[in-house]
């Protein structure tokens, strides 16, 4: 150790130096500063140990407490919600999209009326038949199959009216379009089978006399049939009478009940004999083509008085 003074050589412990008799100052080798950290690191270790008892690994402390989930917030419920609504906007706006286009696609509606006569769903395949021919209807050589499927829908449903009208429009259209061909003829022969299954078959010789096409009012000559025409008007007799019946085109068959006669029913062959009282006559014809007639219907009553002179002379 030296004398910062002088620079001379100082004992150990020395307080003054020999030489210059300068006063010794002592400088500690060491930090008190560093001495007071040193003295507080076991309190504060030892206040740590005591705010963290021993703890197990992987268990949650229970005084601590826990933060919310993501899916737990506010916030996240809001931004939820307002995607949802704009996910349900846009379905909403792709199935009227979709159903938009649908409605005005003439294929798809023609498809699913015939899907739906297959299924012999008649009432709800007209819309879609209807919503098709509405698509085509103004377009040069419309296609007739609308039409030809509304006619059969509607006779199905008893809507004779109707199903006779969309059949004469099919014809209406195809002979405007392209005349007389094998469509033409085709149409035309659908409306014969047409009109006796809604039994309008009065209506069979003005559709031959309205057809311009000699090729095909022969094919639907073969077709006619006219009601049967009786002998004797209906009314009441008061003796017995025979009734005479004819038909220019099929056979002639009768019943005496009211009933509708069929092929099954009595053919007439000969004059009808009438019994005493109320005899209820039926007849239609019936051609080759099984075209049935509009029916004849007549009531006769066959009324015998008493005389009782006829008694005296037996």
């Amino acid at each position: 150790m030296r004398c910062p003074n002088c620079g001379a050589e100082l004992e150990a412990g020395s307080i003054y130096c020999p030489v210059c008799m300068q006063e010794l100052q002592i400088v500690p080798d060491y930090d008190p500063l560093e001495e007071l950290v040193i003295g507080e690191e076991p309190e504060q270790s030892g206040e740590k140990i005591k705010e963290q008892p021993n703890k197990e690994p992987g268990k949650a402390d229970p005084q601590e407490k826990p933060g919310k989930a993501l899916w737990q917030s506010k916030l996240f419920w809001q931004l939820f919600a307002s995607l949802a609504a704009i996910a349900a906007c846009f379905g909403i706006f792709l199935m009227s999209y979709h159903s938009m286009g649908r409605g005005n696609d003439y294929a798809y509606q023609l498809r699913k009326g015939e899907e739906l006569m297959e299924e012999e769903r008649y009432e709800e395949a007209l819309p879609y038949l209807k919503q098709a021919q509405s698509l085509q209807s103004d377009s040069e050589g419309a296609d007739t199959a609308p039409l030809r499927l509304l006619a059969e829908a509607y006779a199905k449903v008893d809507a004779k009216e109707l199903a006779v009208g969309c059949m004469q429009n099919a014809i209406f259209i195809e002979d405007a379009a392209r005349g007389a061909n094998y469509e033409l003829e085709a149409l035309y022969l659908e409306l014969m089978e047409l009109l006796n299954e809604v039994k309008q078959t009065h209506l069979i010789q003005e559709v031959i006399d309205s057809c311009k096409y000699d090729g095909i009012r022969e094919k639907l000559l073969p077709y006619r049939v006219e009601k049967p025409i009786c002998s004797l008007p209906e009314g009441t007799y008061h003796y017995y009478v025979n009734l005479e019946l004819d038909a220019e085109y099929g056979a002639v068959y009768y019943t005496l009940d009211g009933t509708e006669p069929t092929k099954d029913s009595t053919r007439y062959e000969k004059p009808i004999s009438l019994t005493e009282g109320e005899n209820l006559l039926c007849a239609v014809a019936i051609n080759k083509k099984g075209m049935v007639s509009e029916p004849l219907v007549q009531i006769y009553r066959l009324e015998f008085q008493y005389d009782p002179d006829m008694d005296e002379e037996d």
